[in-house]
């Protein structure tokens, strides 16, 4: 099962959010395409000692690539009828029968080459009607059943070329919630630049959850990971 939802023909260079959130009522599919870092997969949730965890997950192959895993990658553009949308990464589970919702977090970062500034465009979220913005945070679920290749869509408003940084947890009853796993957002920019920012999140971020939050307040800065 592979689902995607589509926020119309965003053709236009500057898609308002109000615009974005008005079109929302069409389905289509993005297909899904490797990235470079195609090992990254999509996220795959699971639980350890009752609380949610990530992993990295490939669907073609439908196997867990790695059980603990918190940074993912995708880029816009795959589909040039939608240049500032993306249905990656997709979603899996192995928790049958339970719900469960993304939460996106506020704070949208913007790669500078050495770390993250506070960026000027937003990250828009949505699923099955339900939506989600980086500047206001919000969330999406759903229930999990065998199968799942679920595909939310992403779409950058008031687009730059740049890699973006967004912060996610999982939730789901019974379960505590997850740490912050992250996905770097790639429009017009060259892999090298994606790859150098996936290095600098795994190695300034990971051991620290929730570090993204400072960018909603600000600048987030580091040295760039040789």
């Amino acid at each position: 099962m592979h689902t995607s939802f589509v926020s119309g023909f965003l053709t236009s260079r500057t898609p308002s959010l109000a615009t974005v959130a008005a079109i929302v009522t069409g389905v289509a599919s993005l297909g899904s395409v490797a990235h470079a870092d195609g090992a990254l997969g999509d996220v795959w949730i699971s639980s350890l000692n009752g609380t949610l965890i990530t992993g990295g997950f490939d669907h073609t192959t439908g196997t867990v690539i790695n059980p603990s895993q918190r940074v993912f990658a995708a880029d816009f553009g795959i589909d040039p009828a939608f240049p500032f949308s993306t249905d990656e990464p997709g979603f899996t589970s192995d928790l049958l029968g339970s719900t469960v919702t993304i939460n996106l977090l506020q704070g949208l970062g913007r790669w500078n080459g050495a770390g993250f500034d506070a960026a000027t465009s937003s990250l828009f979220a949505s699923y099955g009607g339900q939506d989600a913005t980086s500047t206001a945070g919000g969330s999406f679920g759903f229930l999990v059943t065998a199968g799942l290749d679920l595909h939310p869509e992403f779409t950058l408003v008031d687009p730059l070329d740049g890699v973006y940084l967004a912060s996610f947890t999982a939730s789901s009853a019974g379960y505590a919630t997850s740490e912050s796993f992250y996905v770097l957002f790639n429009l017009g920019e060259s892999e090298i630049d994606h790859d150098e920012a996936i290095e600098w999140v795994e190695a300034n971020l990971v051991p620290a959850p929730g570090a993204l939050a400072l960018l909603a307040a600000g600048v987030l800065a580091g040295r760039r990971r040789r």
